[in-house]
């Protein structure tokens, strides 16, 4: 592909030479300079035009890159172009890596760089390539203004249960938030238990592990009859959610800290832990602080957040696929998984494993998170598969291939055997399949 590039930058850098003319093509524009022909080329990025402007030597070698964007956000023009155009000089062209977190602007920029060189952008490494090389997760970069997205599990709600809360933050302030629980019922109670529940070796007998939001009418109905409640659970979580919306973390903690009385706060709850679920929702928040932001210059009104639970990678666990999206757009996504693990395997169980929630374990069972355990179980990949990149890289790789893709681009390639070979970073073979839950997600 490079070499390819290269004959047709030569002869259109011998031709601009000769003739001393500018040339254009597929929206770009050529002219002869001391130091070697200049090309400039541009399309449109998320928030209107990026322009290249490559320098070529007589060899048909880009030997310099300047990329301006000036309605992108303020860290992308400082932070992320500056690394793009180091990457185009390096890749000779447009077959660039890219940036973790600035998705649009890194396809604008390879758009415009092929354009400056009147080259097609298809010729550059086809998704199901059977030779692609997977590489390692694009840089981490800061984004001003970005939004970000975390995950948190507590014990909110007692022992018998443990929440999972996520959250979407811009800089401190809340924009999204999202609260579920898991807990152990009688396989006989007609409930729908998690996905691959066929991993039951892990469950005690008779038992099986649900979530309170897919069950909401049994479990508001239990609710109803045992302790008189009027509101259906997810209307509380609902509420404790839309409460947590637009606060600071500050703000949500001080609340939380007011114990059995912060139900008073929340307009429609009436869980007395709404204390517990607010919490969690703080921890997730500032688990999104340490995550990869993205470009958002919508309205925080227009986000949704949904979570749902799959069966992406065999059946020995289930997956949790979180995502933000604005209309058709996949703005931001979390993945993790559970699985079972031996007790004695030094993992660290989900909360409340050494409590009542634990009596749904079948002995010699703990219920694990990948992520939290992702040291442990990047091992084993290692050990069991010669694994060269941990848990925890492959699905950030995902998540940032996926941010940023319309849900229709997002269906298409987790439909494809070979999606791996899409996504830059990522080696697991199953990687379509957690494309496939988040896109369930953004549905």
């Amino acid at each position: 592909m490079k070499q390819e590039i290269i004959r047709k930058l030569s002869a259109a850098v011998a031709m601009s030479l000769v003739v001393g003319v500018s040339l254009a093509a597929c929206g770009g524009s050529s002219s002869s300079t001391a130091a070697g022909v200049t090309k400039t080329g541009s399309a449109d990025g998320f928030g209107g035009a990026v322009t290249a402007t490559l320098t070529v030597d007589a060899n048909g070698t880009v030997t310099d890159c300047k990329l301006e964007g000036a309605q992108e956000t303020e860290s992308i023009g400082g932070a992320a172009l500056e690394e793009l155009s180091k990457q185009v000089v390096a890749a000779n062209g447009p077959a660039i890596d890219g940036v973790a977190g600035a998705t649009v602007t890194t396809k604008a920029v390879r758009k415009a760089v092929a354009a400056a060189l009147g080259v097609e952008l298809a010729e550059e490494a086809p998704a199901d390539s059977a030779a692609a090389a997977p590489a390692e997760p694009a840089a981490i970069v800061p984004v001003e203004g970005g939004i970000q997205i975390g995950q948190a599990y507590a014990a909110a709600h007692g022992t018998k249960c443990f929440t999972e809360a996520v959250a979407v933050v811009k800089d401190d302030v809340i924009l999204a938030a999202y609260i579920d629980d898991f807990q152990f019922t009688s396989a006989d109670a007609g409930v729908t238990a998690v996905p691959n529940s066929d991993f039951a070796a892990g469950y005690a007998e008779g038992k099986v592990l649900m979530s309170k939001r897919a069950n909401a009418d049994y479990y508001s109905k239990m609710m109803a009859e045992k302790g008189g409640s009027t509101v259906a659970l997810d209307a509380n979580f609902d509420a404790i959610q839309n409460f947590a919306v637009g606060k600071t973390i500050s703000e949500l903690e001080d609340v939380a800290a007011k114990g059995a009385e912060a139900v008073d706060s929340v307009s429609g709850a009436t869980l007395v832990d709404t204390a517990g679920y607010l919490s969690a929702i703080v921890d997730a928040a500032k688990n999104a602080q340490t995550t990869q932001a993205v470009e958002f210059n919508g309205s925080s009104e227009d986000l949704k957040l949904n979570v749902v639970y799959g069966a992406a990678h065999g059946t020995k666990c289930f997956t949790s696929g979180a995502v933000a999206t604005a209309g058709d757009t996949i703005v931001l996504s979390y993945i993790d998984e559970f699985q079972f693990a031996g007790s004695d395997a030094g993992v660290v169980g989900v909360p409340n494993s050494d409590s009542d929630f634990g009596a749904g374990y079948a002995e010699g069972k703990v219920l694990m998170s990948k992520r939290v355990n992702a040291d442990y179980y990047s091992k084993m990949m290692a050990e069991k598969a010669g694994s060269t990149v941990s848990l925890d890289a492959n699905y950030d790789a995902i998540q940032n291939h996926v941010n940023g893709m319309s849900i229709a681009d997002a269906e298409a390639l987790s439909k494809d055997e070979k999606a791996v070979d899409a996504v830059s970073g990522a080696t697991l073979v199953d990687t379509a399949g957690y494309v496939g839950v988040l896109v369930d997600a953004a549905k």
